[in-house]
C-alpha cells in the first residue's frame, strides 16, 4: 500500500467569487474563489492554487460553476494561503517533478 506524500490539510467551504475568460483570446478559462480559515478570510484564483500545473484540475473546476457557486477548498494547516479546488491536491506526474527537481540544480 502506498500513502500520498505531501503537506497536511484540512478542507473547508469556499465560495466562486468570479468565473470567466481570463483572456478572450486565448479562450482559457479563469475562476477565483473565497474561503475562511481560523476566522481569515482568503480570495485567490484556480492559476494561484497548489495544482495550477493541472489543465484536467483547473478545466473540471471552472466549467460549470456559476458564482456564489460553493466549493470544497483544501487549504494546508501550515500556510492557509496554499490552496487547491477539491479535497486534495493532484499529485504530479513523475516526469514533471523530474524536471522541476532539474530545474533546481541550474540545468
Amino acid at each position: 500500500m502506498s500513502a500520498v506524500h505531501g503537506p497536511v490539510g484540512q478542507v473547508v467551504r469556499g465560495y466562486v467569487t468570479f468565473v470567466g475568460s481570463d483572456a478572450p483570446w486565448i479562450g482559457a478559462r479563469f475562476m477565483s474563489f473565497s474561503y475562511s480559515v481560523n476566522g481569515k478570510r482568503f480570495q485567490t484564483s484556480l492559476n494561484e492554487t497548489v495544482d495550477a500545473w493541472s489543465t484536467e484540475t483547473l478545466n473540471k473546476a471552472s466549467y460549470g460553476l456559476q458564482v456564489g457557486d460553493p466549493v470544497s477548498v483544501w487549504c494546508s494547516l501550515g500556510d492557509p494561503q496554499v490552496c487547491c479546488i477539491g479535497e486534495r491536491p493532484a499529485e504530479k506526474p513523475a516526469m514533471l517533478r523530474f524536471l522541476e527537481a532539474l530545474s533546481s540544480l541550474g540545468f
